[in-house]
């Protein structure tokens, strides 16, 4: 009878841990609220570009260039960055990426365009008489060359019970380098860069997009484009 006791006693004290184990798991997983850290450095130079020029002028974003192996991701930031430059600045046309090359397609100017793209890969040169025939066939006058330097994304682990990893940190780095050019003059009216680190808390396995990370990026380098404080 003793025996029987006992053993009713240890399965009562193992549910007991079993239960207590889960209850810790669910406060743990709870409290891991989303905590965004964001250390960025940027830095921007207002060559020619005025207040109002964007507004009179308009822009045309062209093809970014892309550090090796992430070429695949220079569409991408050229859509992130032109949405997120018509949300900070409705009054300014912007003409995204897909609309400048359908234009330059329509307009038989494609071998130009790619001879001035593959150009400006190796010197870093945008040739001012193509920039003007683009700048003719789409309405603009300016134009903005994107750069991605890096993008990198992983995570740490942080917090862990029992063998289990309850929550981690989720990382990301991004370098994004932009020219915006006058097709007028064929001469760079203003350029920016920026490096973000950005990490959060988390107890999923969603990781840091680079869509959600160079809107970030577009956001900090954009508010620094004259007459952005007019906004």
């Amino acid at each position: 009878m003793n025996y029987q006791t006992n053993k009713q006693n240890s399965s009562f004290s193992g549910i007991g841990l079993i239960t207590g184990i889960c209850l810790m798991l669910a406060t743990a997983t709870s409290g891991c609220a989303i905590s965004d850290q964001i250390d960025f450095r940027s830095e921007h130079t207002a060559i020619s570009l005025g207040p109002n020029d964007l507004k009179i002028g308009g822009i045309g974003f062209l093809t970014p260039s892309a550090a090796t192996g992430r070429e695949a991701d220079k569409q991408a930031l050229a859509m992130s960055f032109s949405l997120k430059l018509q949300e900070m600045r409705p009054e300014i046309r912007v003409l995204p990426l897909p609309h400048v090359l359908s234009a330059m397609n329509a307009a038989d100017l494609d071998m130009e365009y790619k001879q001035m793209y593959r150009d400006y890969l190796e010197t870093g040169i945008l040739e001012g008489s193509i920039l003007k025939w683009i700048s003719d066939v789409v309405g603009v006058r300016y134009f903005a060359q994107l750069s991605l330097s890096s993008f990198r994304q992983n995570n740490k682990g942080r917090f862990s019970l029992l063998g289990l990893r309850l929550s981690h940190t989720e990382v990301a780095n991004l370098r994004v380098f932009v020219q915006v050019w006058d097709a007028h003059n064929a001469k760079i009216a203003w350029e920016g860069f920026t490096e973000m680190n950005y990490a959060y808390d988390t107890s999923s396995e969603k990781p840091v997009t680079f869509a959600y990370i160079s809107q970030i990026a577009a956001e900090q380098l954009f508010s620094e484009l004259p007459g952005a404080e007019e906004q």
